[in-house]
Order: C-alpha cells, then sequence, then structure tokens
C-alpha cells in the first residue's frame, strides 16, 4: 500500500512464509485475496508479483468515490453533532503531528463525516473503495506534494458542513478526490500505465 514494495516487484513465498513463521498455505490464501483486490498478480508457475498501477483503475475508483462519498455526505451533514465535527477536527491535528500516518487517520476523518447517514452497505462501499485506492494515493502524495493542500481542503470541508452548506460541501468533496487523482492518472499514462 506504502509503494514499498514497487509494481512487478516478486513475492517469494518461501522468504514471507519464514518471516512471520507460518506454512505456504496462508501466504497462498493471502495471496489469493491479494489478486482479488488487484494488489497482487499470480504468474502461473512464476510466482506472485506486486500489481502494476493502472492509470484507467484509478479514473475509474475515484469516479466511483466521488459519487458515493458525496451521497453519504449530503445524507450525513445534517445529522452530524458539533462532537462529531470536533472528533474530525482532532484527526486532522493528529495528521498535522503525524503525516506518516496520514493514510489510516484520512479513512478515519472520512469516516467520521459519513457514519451518521447511517447506511452500512453504503459505508462498507466506501472503505472498500478507498481500501482499494490507497496505494495509490501514496503515490499521488509523492507526485503531487499535496499534503498540505489536502489537509486546508478538509478544513474547509468542515467549515461548510458547520455552517449547513451541504452542496458548496459535496463540490469540494468532489474536487479533493477528483482533482489530484487526475494528475495522477496523468503521470501513469505519460509513463506507460495505462
Amino acid at each position: 500500500m506504502t509503494g514499498r514494495l514497487a509494481p512487478g516487484e516478486p513475492l517469494r513465498q518461501d522468504e514471507i512464509a519464514r518471516s512471520f513463521g507460518v506454512s505456504h498455505v496462508p501466504i497462498r490464501e493471502a495471496f489469493l485475496r491479494l489478486e482479488a483486490e488487484r494488489l497482487v498478480e499470480i504468474r502461473p508457475r512464476r510466482g506472485a508479483i506486486v500489481a502494476a498501477l493502472s492509470a484507467a483503475e484509478l479514473e475509474e475508483l475515484n469516479e466511483m468515490r466521488a459519487a458515493l462519498e458525496c451521497c453519504a455526505l449530503r445524507i450525513a451533514t445534517p445529522k452530524l453533532t458539533d462532537g462529531d465535527l470536533q472528533k474530525a477536527a482532532q484527526v486532522l491535528d493528529r495528521i498535522d503531528h503525524q503525516p506518516k500516518r496520514w493514510g489510516e487517520q484520512n479513512t478515519a476523518f472520512h469516516t467520521i463525516l459519513y457514519k451518521p447517514a447511517e447506511r452500512p452497505r453504503l459505508l462498507a462501499e466506501i472503505l472498500s473503495l478507498q481500501r482499494s485506492v490507497e496505494r495509490y494515493v501514496y503515490q499521488e502524495v509523492k507526485v503531487t506534494n499535496n499534503l498540505a493542500d489536502s489537509q486546508r481542503e478538509h478544513r474547509k470541508l468542515l467549515e461548510l458542513i458547520s455552517r449547513g452548506k451541504i452542496e458548496e460541501a459535496c463540490s469540494l468533496l468532489n474536487d479533493h478526490i477528483l482533482k489530484p487523482g487526475h494528475i495522477l492518472v496523468s503521470k501513469l499514462r505519460e509513463s506507460g500505465h495505462a
């Protein structure tokens, strides 16, 4: 997810099993799950590798995220309490102080905003999409160096929500998801990752 293992890098089943002190069976099962999530490619008789990044996949994931997250925000905003907004602001403070934990804290921030929608299937889909896009987000931060911009947008989002400006908040959220993604999509296409 963090990019520590590069796309195309081989995943040695023996080494991984040894490092975790387990047999090959749970490693094979993990590879199958990771393949289903498009994080690993299993090549017959050659083993598993870290899946390549795909501009088309990122574009699709972000389009889906924007639609579903804006839907959740519209439903949740009237139900958000001052306590919810305070919790969300505290998460942003943690991001400022621990930027290396940005991925998990970013998910926590958005989850606080969407949970009051009381739509468990919608939230589960959003979380699944966020997990799918997480490795791209780490690349996006490297390419765009946009962590400070992201934090400003998060704080502006909280301000709009607290003022009841739902459509402005949704517009900002849509741009927050799509604009940095477009930059990475362009970079991926330039480097041959269709």
